[in-house]
């Protein structure tokens, strides 16, 4: 007997009492594509229900009579949990697929709005987005269901429609399709609509750039708050504890504060990364590249260096060994250069820490800005459209417009621009030659912009209406990457006030607190522990700058950089502050 036939049997009398319990769970299986039955899903939760009842009974009584008693509303509230985690699953991972929807969905819509300008009716386009569901991954999903209830379940389009509409979570895609089937039913102007539909979508994201930038700006509020307010304070505290703990036992131990700051902190600017994520509009492709690099290169090597220029030259077995000691000479080599005096070599580790974070980041900060570099590529096609639409007008050819646009400057599609014009010059297909290209272009945006040119092109000739609605769709798409870029940037300030000032006032306080001469040897131990996680920290502030302000976490590999250079150079310096002492 199968899983969810054993279930099923056991539980299913009573599911419909979960699904009149919860109404809207039947409702978000269908649009959350969990193939399963919503009385199969009650069913389920039941059986959990049960299981983590019987668990929590047994756990419980076993913790009561051991005696931790404070464990016990832990095991009570267990299926309660349980049972709470069950019902919004399907609304989660339906809130998911709406946003990947999202992303994409107004592209589509664009394409569907030029095909059906270039002289195809709405439902072969729709059915055309399978051509290029490389592409358009989400909506060819639902290119295929329409396929499926349309040729083989034999559903007219309206219905199909109608059915698509219902199982989809995106509020986009139900108004345009519930749009688009009153349009029909209505007699009225279905290119209109698709058109205006298209436009709609794209002045609805710029719109809501500006809404993001204003959460995220209360977002990074709270986040400078809590890093300032926390690492300041907690810090300054246990330096005053660890000074005089041979004098008075009181305040922060050793183990409170390395979990602090070695694991809360970190952990919240991980939470901002992904809030900010959660917040911000992004496209339906995911570059992960820089994130090979980084997970590959920089992070093994920061690991590598740490262990052996910091972790294994604290140990005197291995002081001696001349890797551990080739090591650590270079990363403390910036104390050399700055020549710190004996009575600040607290600051060891620190430096040691912020060298080989600086060091490790570089390849991945290269491959990045290497990769960035692709993506101006965008911008070139936008402007090769453009053109090609006034050429168009003298009467060419689109090939021969292309043809002759293949000697202008694009920047990097010009390179690729010029491999287009050769191949069609030897009567090469266009479609033939796109799909190679799309093997070497990795931008989504570019592909999209080059598949929906070549089909304008492939289906009604590329006439000229037709390549200006494309070349306004281009320039929108551009107008929204160029506001993206103006509302996030100044978010970017946020971080670094708040890394540039923890850092600088941390370390001022280190160096008042170690010359005080009843202080001095617990201090030091103090500070060798607790002020390199300053310098992870603010590596962390580095990511999340670049995460609010370029929409990527590779874009803050260079802030990352950035911060952690200055935190080392307030530590190399610090000897300047006992001036102002």
């Amino acid at each position: 007997m199968k899983f969810w036939d054993f279930i099923y049997r056991y539980f299913g009398d009573y599911a419909d009492q979960v699904l009149r319990a919860s109404p809207g769970v039947a409702k978000q299986l269908r649009r959350s594509n969990i193939h399963l039955h919503a009385e199969v899903y009650a069913s389920l939760i039941l059986f959990l229900l049960t299981l983590s009842a019987g668990i929590a009974a047994g756990v419980g009584v076993l913790v009561f009579f051991l005696g931790y008693h404070v464990f016990i509303p832990f095991f009570i509230a267990l299926p309660v949990v349980v049972y709470l985690i069950m019902i919004i699953i399907p609304s989660m991972v339906a809130g998911s697929r709406a946003s990947a929807i999202d992303g994409e969905f107004p592209y589509t819509i664009s394409y569907l709005s030029i095909m059906v300008m270039s002289g195809l009716s709405p439902y072969i386009a729709f059915e055309r987005i399978l051509k290029g569901s490389i592409i358009f991954q989400k909506t060819g999903e639902l290119a295929q269901r329409f396929v499926l209830l349309n040729k083989i379940l034999g559903k007219d389009p309206l219905t199909a429609f109608a059915m698509l509409s219902d199982r989809n979570p995106s509020s986009r895609v139900r108004e345009t399709l519930s749009g688009y089937i009153s349009t029909v039913k209505a007699g009225g102007d279905v290119i209109d609509y698709l058109n205006k539909r298209a436009r709609a979508l794209f002045n609805d994201l710029l719109v809501s750039m500006k809404i993001i930038a204003d959460r995220l700006g209360g977002l990074l509020e709270s986040y400078l708050a809590i890093v300032l307010l926390t690492m300041i304070s907690f810090t300054v505290l246990y330096f005053v504890t660890a000074s005089y703990s041979g004098v008075i036992s009181f305040g922060i131990d050793t183990g409170t504060m390395s979990l602090l700051l070695y694991i809360l902190m970190p952990f919240i600017s991980i939470a901002i990364i992904y809030l900010g994520d959660v917040m911000q509009y992004k496209e339906a492709w995911m570059d992960w590249r820089p994130y090979y690099a980084f997970f590959g290169v920089t992070l093994p090597l920061a690991a590598f260096l740490s262990l052996l220029g910091i972790v294994l030259y604290g140990n005197p077995a291995f002081k001696t060994n001349p890797l551990v000691t080739a090591v650590h000479e270079f990363l403390t080599l910036p104390m050399k250069l700055a020549d710190i005096p004996p009575n600040l070599t607290f600051v060891e580790s620190s430096i040691a820490l912020s060298m080989a974070l600086i060091v490790s980041i570089i390849p991945s900060l290269i491959y990045a800005e290497y990769i960035a570099r692709e993506y101006t590529i965008i911008n070139g096609i936008t402007r090769f459209i453009r053109d090609l639409v006034e050429v168009r007008k003298t009467g060419l050819p689109p090939e021969k417009s292309i043809i002759e646009l293949s000697t202008r400057d694009y920047g990097v599609f010009s390179k690729y621009l010029k491999k287009i014009s050769l191949e069609l010059t030897l009567g090469v297909s266009l479609r033939k030659i796109i799909e190679e290209l799309f093997k070497k272009i990795k931008p989504w945006r570019a592909k999209v912009l080059l598949f929906i040119l070549t089909d304008s092109i492939e289906v009604g000739g590329g006439t000229v209406d037709v390549l200006e609605n494309l070349a306004w769709f281009a320039e929108s798409i551009e107008a929204i990457e160029a506001e993206k870029k103006r509302s996030m940037r100044t978010l970017m300030i946020v971080p670094y006030l708040g890394a540039v000032l923890t850092a600088f006032t941390i370390v001022f306080m280190a160096v008042y607190m170690g010359r005080i001469p009843l202080a001095s040897g617990q201090f030091r131990a103090a500070a060798s522990t607790v002020l390199p996680s300053i310098v992870l920290n603010t590596y962390l502030m580095g990511l999340v700058a670049g995460k609010v302000g370029s929409g990527t976490v590779a874009a803050g590999f260079k802030h990352a950089l950035i911060l952690t250079l200055v935190t080392m150079l307030f530590f190399m310096f610090a000897k300047l502050f006992t001036g102002f002492l």
